[in-house]
């Protein structure tokens, strides 16, 4: 009798796990199937979160127009406000216009764009196939309890991955409204060895909290697109300045730590300098970091120094960032103006000061044996 209920128990169990299964997908895929439908979308995107060991809050405001049957648009316009600056993007069909708010110049693309500019709700959809649909079998779905997004009942759905190790996990939060099936806010996280051209930067965590508010769905086409629109006192952008070139003298500058401690190039005389130039959230400087801190153990005290400057983030921020990601090593702030006395425009960028304070070489973005290969130049100065 007892082997009989149990036989009946677990065939029970089975089906309700299979039926759970079945009700989790059809959630899914009716709020996919929601957006896929639609031939127009806008709304507005607000983004908080951790990314590379840095706290962010963006928002976005998108409209797409005409959606294409392999999920691109006909024409566009998004506003991203950053905490680096505003950046707009326009489609008209036929040629895409950069906006960028902070220097009002704007950029006539040269041919369009294959991927969109940042459009977090079309990101998610992506995620949401890759590992619903194209990966279902590396995660498992789970119905949590529901949720109250923007005074509407939601449907909590998480689907992690199952084939994680050592620490690492993978996870995406959905909240899906009970009433249209609109998906109203997401959460993805993620910790995972961070790798870029092959290169590992270590074990990084990533934390995006998205909430979609002001959400318009269309299905009438537009026959009229976009205006390709000019701001008014918005300037064509210039050329990129190139980088100082060898022998060039470096140009002085007077920094202070987030301690307060002052450094100024006067005070690095008579010493090879390698002057990193860097900012919170940029993948490639969180791939040079373990190189940085290890030259930096490498020759402090010494007639070298390594001298990172943050040319972009708040004191507090950079605060932050050295806490959360326990560098030993203290990071400059307030290089802006630095940055374009020699002539940065991306990070990592980097210089090399020989003794008699001249350019020795100069670099953007990190490299494949970066360690070694500063460890020789840097020698062969001394």
């Amino acid at each position: 009798m007892t082997r009989s209920l149990f036989k009946i128990s677990t065939a029970f169990l089975s089906v309700f796990v299979s039926f759970a299964a079945k009700a989790q997908q059809d959630i899914v895929q009716r709020a996919i199937d929601k957006i896929k439908s639609a031939k127009n979308i806008s709304y507005q995107a607000t983004e908080t979160g951790e990314q590379f060991g840095s706290n962010f809050n963006n928002k976005i405001v998108v409209s797409l127009y005409n959606r294409q049957t392999d999920g691109t648009y006909q024409f566009y316009h998004s506003d991203l406000y950053l905490s680096s600056g505003k950046l707009g993007y326009i489609d008209d069909g036929n040629q895409q216009v950069e906006l960028n708010y902070s220097d009002s110049t704007y950029e006539l693309l040269p041919e369009r764009k294959k991927a969109l500019p940042p459009a977090t709700l079309n990101s998610l959809l992506s995620s949401i196939e890759d590992r619903l649909v194209k990966h279902k079998d590396h995660y498992t779905v789970k119905l949590l309890a529901d949720s109250v997004i923007d005074k509407q009942l939601c449907y909590h759905i998480r689907a992690e991955a199952t084939d994680y190790k050592d620490g690492s996990f993978d996870r995406l939060h959905l909240f899906i409204s009970k009433k249209d099936y609109l998906i109203l806010a997401s959460k993805g996280e993620l910790r995972s060895t961070f790798e870029k051209g092959g290169m590992k930067g270590g074990v990084m965590t990533q934390i995006v909290s998205s909430v979609y508010t002001n959400l318009h769905f269309s299905n009438t086409a537009l026959t009229k697109p976009v205006s390709l629109l000019i701001p008014n006192g918005f300037k064509p952008k210039g050329d990129a300045v190139s980088l100082l070139k060898n022998g060039e003298t470096a140009p002085q500058w007077t920094l202070k730590s987030t301690d307060g401690e002052s450094l100024s190039l006067n005070d690095l005389k008579g010493k090879v300098v390698l002057l990193e130039f860097t900012f919170n959230g940029c993948p490639a400087c969180m791939l040079a970091l373990p190189s940085i801190e290890k030259l930096h153990k490498k020759y402090d005290g010494s007639d070298v120094a390594i001298v990172s400057v943050n040319f972009s983030d708040s004191k507090d921020d950079v605060a932050h960032f050295i806490k959360r990601n326990k560098i030993g090593s203290p990071i400059y702030i307030d290089g802006k103006p630095v940055s374009k006395l020699y002539h940065v425009s991306a990070g990592p960028t980097f210089y090399l000061i020989d003794k008699k304070g001249q350019i020795n070489w100069s670099e953007p973005g990190y490299f494949e044996d970066f360690e070694n290969k500063m460890t020789a130049s840097i020698e062969a100065l001394r």
